[in-house]
């Protein structure tokens, strides 16, 4: 009886890691497909002529990186300030609230040097159309997650 229990056991746990992999390279695989999807909408609202996207694309991905691990980094101080207990001595208050505000002002910083970058390249109006187009797009990406969720809380 012990064996097949443990043999029960192990098959959960290894079902269990098969899952957590298929998971990730599920979230790999939509992460690439957003990536893909941002860049067709950005190329077709900016109207990059050839010599414009030539120097702005390797800019914008670089900026994209950039902001990505910037985000990743306040997301972890988000989750911190969350889970901090009242008892933290004050010190360690004092650096987490500065660390977390660091990270806000860390973004803010890459956003305008990455805009003065933009600047050089792009003619002022098509930056903007750049800001407008990225929003637009974060709102398609809400609008389309919200309605793919209120599809899988339907009647099956």
């Amino acid at each position: 009886m012990k064996k097949i229990i443990l043999m029960v056991l192990a098959g959960i746990f290894v079902f269990a890691g098969y899952r957590a992999k298929a998971q990730n390279e599920s979230h790999e695989a939509r992460m690439e497909r957003y990536r893909t999807e941002k860049i067709a909408f950005l190329t077709s609202k900016l109207e990059l002529t050839t010599a414009e996207a030539e120097k702005f694309w390797p800019i914008y991905n670089q900026l994209d990186k950039e902001r990505w691990e910037a985000q990743k980094c306040r997301r972890d101080l988000e989750n911190k300030v969350r889970d901090a207990e009242e008892n933290l001595s004050e010190n360690e208050i004092t650096k987490l609230t500065r660390d977390f505000a660091g990270s806000m002002q860390k973004e803010g910083d890459l956003m305008t040097s990455y805009n003065e970058k933009f600047l050089k390249v792009l003619p002022p109006k098509k930056v903007l159309k750049l800001y407008k187009a990225e929003n637009e797009f974060r709102m398609n990406m809400i609008r389309k997650y919200r309605d793919n969720d209120k599809g899988d809380k339907g009647p099956k």
